[in-house]
């Protein structure tokens, strides 16, 4: 596997206060002195290509995934592009760090050994991350729960009452776009991640299974999820929502892969979404989406599936 410099201030700012915690910040009597010419070494982060190959403790960075964003009056961005991730997880397959970026400052870091929470949630599904400051929360599927190889995918925005705009991200190895073939169909199976403002500006995660028909004849995309659960907190009720079940349409240019449509959910929001194709054969298919209804509220959301 190559080795990559994550373009990401946050995370150095993370890797460098890990480091610092490690050595006891500097400011303990018992630490050794050190030449003034000394300086840590930067941790090796490891380009992904999938999770199978992946160590643990060491972390990988993802790049050039797909992104989406909204703010509380509903301004929807997306790139097909922009979105990356750095992902650290350990023996037993629990991320001990997980650093998204949507786009150019607009990045989390979530770090157990910062103190951060990152634990498990909605039956194994996903990690809940939640930073020390209790000012951020985040939703990540677990690619390892989901059998999935070649990418992941997340949500993350304000937690509590909701003061600013919300991110998603997917990303991974994404497949070689002349492998999409000219006819035929795959259905894909998997997850949802999501991030609901509410009409008081609560916030809150979400949950649910989702599903994918590609039909390559026509090069269109159909969306679908189901169960979608909802919690407010990390350790809070998770609660069923069938108000906030998604549909939508996409469609893609013959000779990229690269897709976007619009989706809608059950309660009147609409909105964006976009994505693309993992693996080395259309293994995989990821994306995000961002979606505002009047009086309703926002969402944000990512999502995953499987072959």
């Amino acid at each position: 596997m190559r080795q990559i410099n994550l373009r990401n201030n946050y995370f150095f700012v993370a890797i460098g206060a890990i480091f610092l915690s490690a050595c006891g910040g500097g400011s303990s009597s018992s630490t050794t002195p050190t030449s003034s010419t000394s300086s840590p070494s930067s941790p090796t982060i490891t380009a992904f290509t999938s999770w199978s190959v992946t160590t643990a403790d060491v972390p990988v960075a993802m790049t050039e995934g797909s992104s989406s964003s909204i703010d509380l009056v509903g301004n929807i961005t997306q790139s097909d592009s922009s979105g990356s991730a750095t992902f650290t997880r350990d023996a037993s397959n629990n991320f001990t760090l997980i650093s998204p970026t949507a786009s150019s400052g607009n990045s989390a870091v979530f770090s157990a050994a910062l103190g951060d929470t990152l634990q498990s949630s909605f039956f194994t599904k996903n990690t809940t991350t939640l930073n020390k400051a209790q000012t951020t929360i985040g939703l990540f599927a677990n690619p390892f729960t989901y059998s999935f190889d070649y990418q992941a995918f997340g949500v993350w925005g304000p937690y509590g009452n909701a003061t600013g705009s919300s991110y998603a991200i997917s990303d991974g190895s994404a497949s070689v776009a002349s492998l999409i073939p000219a006819v035929g169909s795959l259905n894909y199976t998997g997850g949802s991640t999501g991030y609901y403002v509410d009409t008081n500006k609560f916030s809150y995660i979400t949950n649910a299974n989702m599903i994918i028909t590609s039909t390559f004849d026509n090069r269109t995309l159909n969306f679908t999820t189901s169960s979608t659960n909802i919690q407010g907190a990390p350790n809070g009720k998770i609660n069923d929502n069938t108000d906030l079940q998604l549909t939508g349409v996409m469609t893609y240019v013959t000779g990229t892969n690269n897709f976007t449509g619009t989706v809608a959910s059950t309660s009147g929001m609409t909105g964006k979404m976009n994505g693309k194709f993992y693996g080395p054969g259309l293994n995989e298919i990821g994306g995000t989406y961002s979606l505002y209804g009047a009086g309703i509220g926002t969402m944000v959301g990512s999502f995953g599936g499987k072959r």
